[in-house]
């Protein structure tokens, strides 16, 4: 079973991986989105109990240092109305400052203060209403153990159809 840390830390970058889907507000288009995510965590696998990694390997899973993924989203009406940045999930202790939202990008920092401690930096291009790029930071702690990541992210329109996407 995964550590405490690794299981909030996780639940940190899916939470900042969605960021972008809904920060894309009143610059996207309604309908499917596609996005790519490209995330490092150096040292990701050292952080796993070695009896958890033992497990995972027998299981034939792998703890790579990075990783690319691609999710789809469908963008509501309401979430493309909306024209503020969107709270940070799985971050309750952490607060975002230093927001700057207009018409080509946003940008802000973020600290947080209890489990997870430390830093951390996001800024996002709107180029057009059909896609979007971006990359967050992040360099501290969770559960006393150091954490360090960066993410890059891309997010283009596919179709005013969501078909079965959510």
């Amino acid at each position: 079973m995964l550590s405490r840390s690794a299981i909030l830390t996780t639940g940190l970058v899916v939470g900042v991986a969605a960021l972008p889907l809904v920060a894309l507000a009143a610059h996207g288009k309604v309908g499917l989105w596609e996005v790519t995510t490209h995330m490092s965590m150096p040292g990701m696998a050292a952080q796993i109990p070695p009896e958890a990694m033992a497990r995972m390997k027998a299981m034939g899973m792998q703890m790579p240092d990075a990783q690319t993924f691609t999710s789809q989203h469908c963008m509501t009406a309401e979430e493309v109305a909306a024209d503020r940045p969107p709270p940070m999930r799985n971050a309750q202790d952490c607060t975002m400052t230093n927001m700057s939202h207009d018409a080509h990008g946003f940008s802000a920092d973020m600290a947080c203060k209890g489990h997870m401690e430390g830093q951390g930096h996001i800024t996002m291009a709107y180029d057009g209403d059909t896609h979007y790029s971006g990359s967050y930071s992040f360099s501290g702690t969770a559960g006393g153990r150091p954490q360090n990541m960066t993410t890059s992210f891309e997010g283009k329109w596919i179709s005013p159809d969501c078909g079965v996407a959510k």
